[in-house]
């Protein structure tokens, strides 16, 4: 599954108009625990659906046992226990109470909700889940032994995973995710602690993947997407970065750690495409548009050019040297003096749309300008011969995604800026820590230099 994949998802999801069955007419009572399934499979079968539950918890008509479950399907946990404790001795409003009481870190009182589950199966299971949220890998080795016969193969597999999880064994868990999935491929919670694991690890397409698969199963689990949102922005890629931090956003507007990466992202956005690709592209095409007839061109390459509908510097781009030299009076003197004007502004003739998006254009004027030639290098710029590392692209350092990102948001262009920069500097950046700290300082030693302070 790659990239587009989520991103068509979630316009997808956005576009439809409304869910194909509404989530609360699943709600009728009694009731039990396929209604509080499928309830949760329409709320979440599309973001249109979320938000439209969402807005009708704030709404007059919205009380009663259907918006106690409405706020627990979308992460409203205090306020749906005012709504169902009331409703306890029914099995499966228990289960949500105790998930509820066991997200807030109420493990004792989540327990206590699931008097039932030594008989049914979704109590225990529950029972199981509220366990792995305690993190108490005792407890829940000891459980998991005590209902295994119970659980089905996948199930089974997946708690064995995460035992072996809790208690360290990050191997002998992917093996065990491994095997529920090859039990159900669906399996949503597997697909998810198997990305967590192998994410862990740095297998980052991996990971990826794996995340991608389980955000196709509903309903939401933001803890998945927003560390696939972290996956994106690493690779860079801001924008799906952002739509993973919406979609978890959307799911629970009160999650602030979704809230926190999505400003860092927007961010990131905002100086990577603003402040240079951007300032970039307005500079290049400003320079595109530049009529021909500002340039000291002959009468005869001028009335050549415009029978040619030759009128700006991106018009004359797009030609080729044969096509003007195959126009009648046009000859090898106005070629030269073209290519001159074109050079100047570190431009050529032949050049295609994916030419001009990867050029930079110089500031020189017309044929009787003093510009500069292209390929003289900046001052200021890095130069991949120099003898002084300082001197040279910062690129040649081979940094990871996460260092290499905060370099780029730096506008860090050599060796030497970087080590201008202070770790204070460094740190100060959104998800910039000690790991990719240690990593600059290292390649910086092996070129005998340091940070700064």
């Amino acid at each position: 599954m790659t990239e587009e994949t989520v991103h068509t998802s979630m316009e997808s999801s956005d576009s439809q108009s409304a869910p194909a069955k509404d989530p609360l007419s699943c709600l009728s009572e009694p009731i039990d625990h396929a209604k509080v399934e499928d309830f949760r499979r329409e709320a979440f079968g599309s973001m249109n659906a979320i938000e439209k539950l969402r807005d009708w918890v704030e709404t007059p008509m919205s009380r009663g046992l259907q918006r106690g479950l409405a706020l627990w399907a979308i992460g409203r946990h205090e306020d749906a226990l005012k709504e169902l404790s009331d409703h306890s001795g029914n099995p499966a409003i228990a289960v949500c109470i105790a998930k509820s009481h066991a997200a807030m870190g109420d493990f004792a009182t989540a327990e206590s909700m699931l008097t039932a589950k030594e008989s049914d199966l979704a109590q225990t299971v529950a029972y199981l889940h509220v366990l792995e949220t305690k993190g108490n890998g005792e407890e829940l080795e000891a459980a998991v032994d005590k209902y295994r016969d119970r659980l089905s193969p996948a199930d089974r597999e997946y708690y064995n995973g995460r035992v072996k999880e809790v208690h360290g064994d990050a191997l002998g868990a992917i093996a065990a995710y491994d095997q529920a999935l090859a039990a159900d491929e669906n399996h949503r919670e597997a697909l998810f602690r198997l990305a967590v694991n192998v994410d862990l690890r740095g297998e980052d397409e991996e990971a990826r993947e794996l995340y991608e698969r389980a955000l196709m199963i509903p309903p939401v689990n933001t803890s998945c997407v927003i560390n696939l949102g972290i996956l994106y922005e690493d690779m860079g890629n801001y924008r799906r970065a952002m739509q993973c931090f919406d979609l978890a956003l959307q799911a629970n507007p009160h999650n602030k750690r979704a809230r926190l990466y999505r400003r860092d992202a927007a961010a990131a956005l905002n100086m990577y495409y603003d402040e240079d690709q951007e300032r970039r592209e307005d500079k290049r095409n400003k320079i595109l548009r530049t009529p021909i007839n500002d340039f000291e061109l002959s009468v005869r390459s001028r009335n050549c050019l415009a029978k040619m509908g030759v009128h700006t510097l991106g018009d004359l781009v797009k030609k080729s040297e044969a096509e003007l030299l195959s126009y009648k009076n046009f000859g090898e003197t106005s070629l030269q003096e073209i290519k001159q004007i074109l050079g100047n502004k570190g431009l050529s003739l032949g050049m295609g749309q994916d030419d001009l998006l990867g050029v930079t254009v110089g500031d020189g004027g017309g044929a009787s300008g003093d510009a500069a030639s292209p390929m003289e290098p900046d001052a200021d710029s890095p130069d991949p011969n120099s003898p002084d590392p300082a001197r040279r692209p910062v690129t040649e350092l081979d940094l990871s995604v996460r260092a290499r990102r905060i370099v780029d948001l730096l506008k860090i262009r050599s060796i030497g800026d970087l080590a201008n920069r202070t770790a204070a500097e460094l740190l100060a950046c959104p998800n910039f820590g000690q790991t990719s700290l240690n990593e600059i300082k290292t390649k910086l030693d092996e070129l005998g230099l340091a940070l700064r302070g």
